[in-house]
C-alpha cells in the first residue's frame, strides 16, 4: 500500500501554506508538522475503523442468515422456504452483500443446503480477511501516531534543555 501523507515538495510549498509563518520558531514549526501528522493519521485511523464496522456488521448479518437456515433446515436436512418470508428477505440482504444465491429457488434439499452454507461461509471468510487486513492497517496507523509522538518529542526536549540553559545563564546561576 502507498502512502498518502501529504508531502511537502518544494521550500515554496512551506512558504505558499498560510500556516506557516517566516517568524515561527522551530519548536513551533515541528509542533505545527507534528500536530497535521497526528490529525492526518487519526482522521486515516478513524475512517478506516469505520469501514471495519461496516464490514464486520456485514459478517453480522451472514451469521445471522446461517442461523435462520439452521432452524427453518427439518430433519432430513432439507430446506423449504417459501412460507418463511424472513428466510427470504435474509437470503435477498445476503444475496446483495455477494452470496451466490438463486432468487427464485424456494425448496433445498440437504445437498443443495448445504452448498448454501458452504457460500455463505465463503463469504464470511471473505470479509474477514478483509477485515484482519484493514485491522493491520489500523494498528499500523496507531504505530505511527505514537511513533509521530515520541519523534516531536525527542525534537522538542532538546530545544526545551537548551532555553533553560540559557535562561538560567541569563540569570547568572
Amino acid at each position: 500500500m502507498a502512502d498518502t501523507t501529504p508531502q511537502i515538495d518544494s521550500l515554496q510549498e512551506v512558504d505558499n501554506n498560510p500556516k506557516v509563518d517566516s517568524s515561527m520558531s522551530i519548536e513551533t514549526m515541528v509542533m505545527l508538522i507534528n500536530t497535521e501528522r497526528l490529525k492526518y493519521l487519526q482522521e486515516t485511523t478513524d475512517k478506516e475503523l469505520n469501514e471495519l464496522k461496516l464490514r464486520q456488521k456485514d459478517v453480522r448479518t451472514l451469521h445471522k442468515v446461517m442461523k435462520a437456515i439452521n432452524a427453518a433446515t427439518d430433519d432430513k436436512g432439507a430446506l423449504d422456504i417459501s412460507k418463511n418470508t424472513d428466510l427470504q428477505n435474509l437470503l435477498k440482504e445476503a444475496k446483495s452483500l455477494g452470496i451466490d444465491i438463486k432468487d427464485d429457488k424456494k425448496k433445498y434439499n440437504k445437498d443443495e443446503r448445504d452448498r448454501l452454507i458452504d457460500n455463505l461461509k465463503l463469504g464470511v471468510e471473505d470479509l474477514n480477511v478483509q477485515n484482519e487486513m484493514q485491522l493491520q492497517k489500523v494498528n499500523r496507523l496507531t504505530n505511527e501516531r505514537y511513533e509521530s509522538y515520541q519523534l516531536a518529542r525527542t525534537i522538542l526536549k532538546p530545544l526545551h534543555d537548551d532555553k533553560l540553559s540559557k535562561a538560567r545563564a541569563m540569570a547568572g546561576r
